[in-house]
């Protein structure tokens, strides 16, 4: 996954996922490509408001919660297959 090397930044209190604001989403913002990559990777996405997702992997936590549709299409985009890979390390222990 060579593209979320070299778009993510290091994780910030405000930015806890690492993204660039300019870097381009590789799915169309909030819609359906980046809700059914985010699924195939495992992923629930709930939207509980208009701009506001709610997004899970296999168990009710953690909950990563996104306020933008664009915020959700880079996290599919840039670093949803890296969480996945990682959540499932976690419930295998």
């Amino acid at each position: 996954m060579g593209i979320a090397n070299s778009h993510a930044l290091a994780a910030t209190r405000n930015n806890l996922f690492g993204l660039q604001p300019n870097a381009p989403s590789l799915y169309e913002e909030g819609g359906k490509a980046s809700r059914q990559w985010l699924e195939d990777l495992g992923f629930s996405v709930r939207q509980s408001d208009q701009q506001h997702w709610v997004v899970t992997h296999h168990n009710p936590l953690p909950e990563l919660h996104f306020y933008s549709a664009r915020e959700l299409a880079q996290f599919a985009s840039y670093k949803a297959h890296h969480y996945a890979k990682r959540l499932l390390r976690e419930n295998r222990s």
